[in-house]
């Protein structure tokens, strides 16, 4: 109750904010409305210990020391494929994570400029490894249907040049 209220007195005597840190990595896709997540994430690692592929971790960059984001629960697709099972939801005791509104897409696909089909060269590594068949190659090169993708991460994984990379819906 007190750091409820020194927080109000500080607001209501208008004295200088931090500036709002703001998440940069993708939350699990089960998260609700940022705001709300981070009032309700305890940072117990349930979700953590529930992913079977884990790929749930706790944010630790450097900025976010200090900040309401530090520890919560990331998605991290650098070594594995989210295979939406929901298990991480289910673990979640605050309801952080639920169920009931439905998968949330919080990655999206970038494919760069190193991608061996952009450049000419014969390669089908992330159409063949796409689960929704959001990824085209063609004579003009690579096509992602965003509507189709459901930001798993499985091109990721399959492209051996690093070309494509998951970057967060923000």
């Amino acid at each position: 109750m007190t750091h409820f209220f020194c927080r109000w007195l500080a607001h209501a005597w208008g004295s200088p904010r931090r500036p709002e840190v703001v998440c940069h990595e993708a939350r699990p896709p089960w998260a609700i409305d940022e705001s709300q997540f981070l009032t309700l994430c305890t940072r117990c690692g349930d979700c953590f210990k529930a992913c079977p592929n884990g790929l749930i971790k706790p944010a630790d960059r450097p900025e976010y020391d200090g900040s309401p984001i530090a520890g919560t629960p990331v998605l991290d697709l650098a070594c594995g494929q989210c295979s939406y099972c929901g298990s991480c939801a289910r673990a979640c005791p605050t309801g952080a994570l639920d169920l009931c509104l439905g998968r949330q897409v919080q990655t999206r696909v970038r494919i760069e400029a190193s991608c061996q089909a952009r450049q000419g060269y014969y390669c089908l590594l992330c159409e063949d490894a796409c689960p929704q068949q959001a990824i085209k190659v063609g004579s003009e090169g690579v096509t992602v249907n965003m509507a189709a993708c459901d930001g798993c991460g499985a091109c990721g994984l399959a492209c051996l040049h690093g070309a494509i990379t998951l970057v967060p819906q923000l």
